[in-house]
């Protein structure tokens, strides 16, 4: 199995990648802030979420 390698991703993969990608940043960033630091596995867990398909797309051969 190659990690690097060209892969033509669908229009949702890559519109998931991104979420999953905004999400884990926003998750990090409210980590440090107090007003959203409640809810910062809200947004881990929704970029966990968003990551799946897009992972499974690109590993499957």
């Amino acid at each position: 199995m190659r990690l690097l390698r060209n892969k033509v991703w669908n229009w949702w993969d890559v519109s998931l990648l991104k979420w999953s990608c905004l999400f884990f940043g926003v998750a990090i960033g409210s980590y440090l802030a107090d007003v959203v630091r409640p809810y910062w596995w809200v947004f881990l867990l929704l970029a966990i979420v968003f990551a799946i398909r897009p992972a499974i797309s690109y590993f499957k051969d």
